[in-house]
């Protein structure tokens, strides 16, 4: 049997992804709840807030695909999530706010 990954798609609360989300670029990771900086991939839990990371984005996936399987393997249960999808809600959830 071969594994690969694809994309799915499935409905999450935001402010639940926001709180729990760690963000990877191409030189260091960040949290989403309090934007700590240089987080490792390795963390469950941000070292400034103490937030448990569930989430995980990537800024550049295509640059990070090999990370992938390593990180599946050593945190199954954690989520990984498209940034720019993410981006998207989150730009349109500070709209939203914004002209309440």
């Amino acid at each position: 049997m071969t594994e690969k990954f694809i994309r799915t798609y499935k409905k999450f609360d935001m402010n639940e992804v926001r709180g729990h989300l760690l963000i990877y670029g191409d030189l260091s990771a960040q949290c989403a709840a309090c934007q700590a900086v240089d987080l490792k991939l390795e963390e469950t839990a941000c070292p400034k807030c103490h937030a448990e990371i569930k989430y995980i984005a990537f800024r550049n996936v295509r640059s990070h695909l090999p990370k992938l399987q390593k990180i599946n393997a050593q945190r199954p249960g954690l989520h990984i999530i498209d940034y720019e999808d993410y981006a998207r809600e989150l730009g349109a959830m500070k709209a939203k706010e914004f002209l309440k």
